[in-house]
């Protein structure tokens, strides 16, 4: 009997939890950090020296457009050396944007915000060349950047009413962006 009512307990706090909730509201403010997965902004064979992170926060603006901005880094490095040459290559890439989204109940699931949406912002890009050995290089560095913008598709799924998991695809550092969301 016990067991009875504990399960009962159980799923009736699971299920509140499940059903409860609704995954995208009117001045909700969630802050999110995620890993970029496949990023495309550096050279074949390159190794990140930092992978693509991004930081996001959105604000619910009315029932279904949230605007917001984010942060995202990644660095890469390509060592080469044969034939008494030695070059080492290095870029980072640092984006600032601001955005919005439109909230749209795709899946009809209290526990998942789907949506989609536009980014302005700016890209700082930079580059730097060392060399080693008989061989010759152009050296020193650059840097670079300009006004970007791109659109975005996601979703997150609530796991208790303030943590979420998301999943973004893209524009930004990666076609893919995996992490965690949190509503403050």
């Amino acid at each position: 009997m016990k067991r009875t009512i504990l399960l009962a307990v159980l799923s009736t706090v699971v299920l509140s939890f499940s059903f409860g909730q609704i995954a995208y509201q009117k001045n909700d403010q969630v802050a999110s950090v995620m890993y970029g997965i496949g990023s495309y902004v550096y050279a074949t064979n390159a190794d990140a020296s930092f992978p693509p992170l991004t930081a996001a926060f959105d604000m619910g603006y009315n029932e279904n457009i949230s605007i917001g901005g984010l942060v995202s880094y990644t660095s890469a490095k390509y060592d080469f050396s044969g034939y008494g040459y030695g070059y080492t290559w290095t870029w980072s890439y640092f984006i600032l944007a601001a955005r919005g989204a439109y909230h749209y109940d795709l899946l009809h699931n209290a526990n998942v915000d789907t949506y989609g949406g536009i980014m302005l912002g700016y890209n700082v890009a930079s580059f730097s060349e060392t060399h080693t050995g008989t061989g010759f290089g152009l050296g020193g560095g650059s840097a670079n950047g300009g006004v970007l913008f791109g659109g975005y598709a996601g979703a997150k799924y609530f796991f208790t009413p303030k943590l979420a998991a998301q999943v973004e695809v893209g524009f930004g550092l990666a076609l893919l962006n995996i992490g965690v969301a949190y509503k403050l």
